[in-house]
């Protein structure tokens, strides 16, 4: 959306890799038509590498709308959902195919190699990590997604970024795993209840989810800094509501889930930073719970708009 020179480069390093994915699914939510034509100008250009290339625009800003309509573009059984601004090392796709070529493993979240490795173990006393799992990628009581740090071998996980990951198509459909469209923001709520929801369906039949240090790539977008506004504090505190009761975390999701976002708001107030909305995002979380638990998230209705 809106990047035709990030989405050149995302698709320069997919084609320079040393094993090419055979398809490769765009879908363009650009509302600008020079822009569209930029883009499908962009995907074009790599015809004579990539066999199967699909552009399909979509007028409604959203992930999850998105990447529901690219599955039904999408032809392979191992898939890789990506955002349009990473860097595929030459080797990624390489190991994918000999990760995935075990049955046992459902899915493969991706690394990003530039992620910074956590300097505070403080995350368990606030609630937004657990000790307990702190050695998988896990989804804590209140409704986060935790990698663990340094991780040098494979590792099993609860959820994927998605930014990068893997799973299996024939996987996704004897489950009808789509994803929520009552989400439709960019932030990780999105890809935390896709992939954790799916990783469940696998745990269940005795498959492996799992990170991999052979699966690497460099997401642009963590370089980038960014200023928290308030759309996103409500769709902090809201999503994770919403997931929270859509996963059936219990009393003690609940519980934690008020805890994290206590000491959030204390944080938000010692440092100055948008206290009053992130108070009043939890004031909405309690006042709208029911349309909230039905999942209409309403959030310039939350806000006062």
């Amino acid at each position: 959306m809106n990047r035709p020179d990030s989405l050149d480069r995302t698709l320069k390093f997919m084609a320079e890799a040393n094993d090419k994915p055979q398809q490769i699914v765009v879908v363009d939510q650009s509302q600008d038509a020079d822009v569209q034509m930029q883009n499908q100008k962009v995907l074009d250009s790599y015809k004579d590498v990539i066999p199967s290339l699909v552009y399909e625009h979509q007028q409604a800003k959203s992930l999850t709308k998105a990447r529901n309509l690219g599955l039904t573009k999408a032809t392979n059984e191992i898939l890789a959902f990506t955002d349009d601004d990473i860097d595929v090392n030459t080797d990624t796709f390489t190991n994918v195919a000999f990760i995935m070529s075990e049955q046992k493993i459902a899915m493969i979240a991706g690394i990003d190699e530039y992620t910074q490795q956590s300097s505070t173990d403080i995350g368990y006393i606030l609630g937004t990590k657990s000790y307990r799992n702190r050695k998988i990628g896990h989804v804590t009581h209140s409704m986060l997604g935790r990698y663990p740090d340094n991780i040098k071998i494979q590792t099993e996980t609860q959820w994927a970024q998605g930014y990068f990951f893997v799973v299996r198509k024939s996987l996704m459909k004897q489950w009808g795993t789509k994803w929520d469209e009552n989400l439709t923001s960019y932030a990780y709520a999105e890809d935390l209840d896709f992939s954790y929801g799916y990783y469940k369906k696998a745990h269940a039949e005795g498959l492996r989810c799992v990170i991999d240090p052979r699966v690497k790539v460099k997401h642009l977008a963590t370089l980038e800094y960014r200023i928290p506004g308030a759309n996103s504090i409500y769709m902090y505190v809201i999503n994770r509501a919403y997931l929270s009761h859509k996963h059936k975390m219990g009393v003690f999701g609940h519980i934690e889930s008020n805890w994290c976002d206590f000491w959030r708001l204390v944080e938000r107030i010692v440092k100055k930073q948008q206290s009053a909305e992130f108070f009043h995002a939890i004031y909405c979380k309690y006042k709208y719970r029911s349309e909230i638990y039905s999942g209409k998230l309403d959030y310039e209705k939350f806000m006062g708009k």
